[in-house]
């Protein structure tokens, strides 16, 4: 099914589910990293951003059909899996150089990885649904990061967020999804 938004419309009345996307992550993932232009600035309109004047909040259902087409657009002959995964480092580099992001990029080599993990929790919150996410150390530099109550769970893309900035705190990071059951996932993050 392929679902069709009217810029604005969806955007000034609210979301269906409620819920809504800091327009932050738009810009970074597909002004800043992806350089959206041409076919695939058309087809982020078709589903309600428009990458020429972006806005504060987009509701859920924009951001989960904008990344649809961005990965149809720009990692077609990945599987969804992939291309989430490369979807969610594109993310952070991009949010990492919008105004917002710049702040939290400054403070991530002096916070080190494991204070950064500390932080997920407030950090990964990409809307205004509010579902649990717990970390918990397993051994030394080895951590599982669980996920609850997500209704929109896209795992490989947290762990692909998740890989970009640990790697900003100086380290090289293996995020592994190791548990999917439909709003719950938990990542393995070591080092």
């Amino acid at each position: 099914m392929r679902v069709r938004y009217r810029l604005g419309t969806l955007i000034m009345q609210g979301s269906f589910s409620g819920r809504f996307t800091q327009g932050s992550f738009f810009e970074g993932l597909f002004i800043r990293s992806l350089q959206a232009s041409g076919a695939f600035a058309d087809a982020l309109r078709d589903c309600g951003f428009d990458p020429s004047q972006p806005r504060a909040l987009y509701p859920i259902e924009v951001w989960n059909a904008a990344l649809e087409v961005a990965w149809r657009h720009c990692y077609p002959a990945q599987d969804r899996e992939s291309a989430y995964r490369e979807l969610g480092r594109q993310l952070c580099h991009g949010f990492l150089q919008t105004w917002a992001g710049k702040v939290v990029d400054m403070g991530l080599p002096l916070l080190g990885p494991e204070r950064l993990l500390a932080r997920v929790p407030d950090l990964l919150a990409l809307d205004t649904y509010r579902y649990d996410v717990k970390v918990r150390p397993l051994d030394w530099h080895h951590y599982r990061v669980f996920f609850r109550n997500d209704p929109d769970a896209k795992p490989d893309l947290i762990a692909g967020l998740l890989e970009a900035g640990l790697r900003r705190t100086g380290i090289q990071p293996i995020v592994t999804v190791t548990m999917r059951a439909g709003p719950d996932f938990d990542l393995e993050l070591r080092w």
